[in-house]
């Protein structure tokens, strides 16, 4: 077959695949994550708090996501994000599942199609949208509803955009929805990306703001001082002094012993399959008893060795570097946070398509070779608890070298 036509057939079929995915979990799974997301908006249209687990309270007894049994919910992102999300709880939850899945498949495409461009040629496309197709962390998140590929599209233009205004801004709301993607600004003052650095910065500026005004001064500061200091320490999760009592939950122990969810009126599988969702090294080294020093070391060591390799970069001058680099950050980000999951692993995407476009990389063959390898590692399901986030760990790593070893004229 011809190239023209594989460019043509290959990004039909891999979008008609993933479409047909997406469309059975949102029909058939509760979206888990997706769930603590409309709960949160259902929680501010009704005035309440969308950090605390309302199940089985005097308030709003059936406000569950169907699968916190914390004090706390599972949402962990900034007020103004959970105010968004209120458009969401506007629509039945059916309905909701449909809209959402539908933009996060639009939002892998866009992508894609982002990447491509900044890489050039339909060759480019086919290669970014065939390896979303073979890639499970872009089906885990579709499963889970997670947002992770809006937060790829956002990356996309952070890392790539020609304009730092725009690169800036697409960075802070990555941030906004994902937290921990903030570290990414070290390794990026690192290559000298000072304009893209200052805009995001004040991007930050502008979110903080925004919860204040639109969702309250007493909100933000829960956020700030009580959330964000839990979920980078536990995740979404907690310790047994944070369980709801279980009298709480009394009402839902069938559906629980059941793995089945009501959320919006609907019974739900919690879960459409099995596997190891989780891809953090922190929950890794601490999987029972995380302490600050577990919790938060990985993504220090992380983020200081991705800066050095950045400044080597920097110093050589090499575009495909200055390239590669960022995508090894976001990465480490999702690796080295308590709430890193596989589904995080999307961020990974664009390096099959800059390996693609690499004339060089025959320079550094076994760099190139660690890429790939460790690349399929992220794409498989996990076999086992663990993989995921040794596998992510590993590509960091082989990415920063293939960054390093390339000649300065790769590109």
């Amino acid at each position: 077959m011809s190239e023209n036509r594989l460019s043509i057939y290959v990004p039909a079929a891999a979008i008609a695949i993933v479409a047909v995915v997406a469309g059975w979990v949102a029909t058939s799974s509760l979206q888990q994550d997706l769930a603590a997301y409309w709960v949160a908006g259902a929680a501010r249209r009704a005035g309440l708090d969308p950090y605390v687990n309302h199940v089985g309270s005097v308030a709003a007894p059936e406000l569950w996501d169907g699968v916190a049994v914390f004090a706390h919910s599972r949402f962990l992102y900034p007020p103004i994000v959970a105010e968004l999300f209120r458009g969401l709880a506007f629509l039945p939850y059916p309905a909701a599942k449909l809209v959402f899945t539908l933009g996060m498949v639009a939002a892998w495409a866009g992508a894609a199609v982002v990447t491509a461009r900044g890489v050039g040629g339909r060759r480019a496309l086919a290669v970014a949208l065939g390896a979303g197709a073979l890639f499970y962390p872009l089906y885990l998140a579709l499963e889970r509803g997670q947002i992770d590929p809006l937060v790829l599209l956002l990356l996309v233009v952070a890392f790539g955009a020609r304009r730092p205004g725009a690169a800036g801004a697409a960075l802070a709301a990555a941030a906004a929805l994902k937290p921990a993607l903030a570290g990414t600004i070290v390794v990026l003052t690192a290559l000298g990306r000072w304009r893209v650095v200052a805009v995001a910065l004040a991007g930050f500026a502008v979110v903080v703001v925004a919860c204040v005004v639109v969702s309250g001064p007493a909100l933000t500061r829960e956020y700030a001082t009580r959330v964000l200091p839990r979920a980078s320490l536990y995740g979404e999760g907690g310790d047994e002094s944070m369980l709801l009592p279980p009298e709480r939950l009394l009402a839902h122990a069938d559906d629980l012993e059941a793995g089945v969810a009501r959320v919006g009126g609907r019974a739900y599988p919690v879960a459409a399959w099995d596997r190891p969702a989780s891809a953090s090294v922190p929950r890794l080294l601490a999987p029972r008893g995380p302490t600050p020093l577990t919790s938060r070391a990985p993504g220090l060591v992380a983020l200081a060795l991705l800066a050095a390799a950045a400044l080597g970069v920097r110093r050589r001058g090499s575009a495909a570097g200055d390239a590669l680099v960022p995508w090894a950050a976001a990465v480490a980000c999702v690796v080295a946070s308590p709430a890193g999951w596989v589904m995080g692993l999307v961020v990974a995407l664009p390096l099959a398509c800059w390996l693609a476009r690499l004339r060089d990389a025959r320079r550094a063959p076994g760099w190139s070779l660690a890429v790939v390898v460790t690349l399929v590692a992220c794409a498989v399901p996990p076999p086992v608890a663990g993989w995921a986030a040794l596998a992510g760990a590993g590509l960091c790593v082989a990415t920063a070298g293939l960054a390093l070893a390339l000649p300065p004229e790769a590109a």
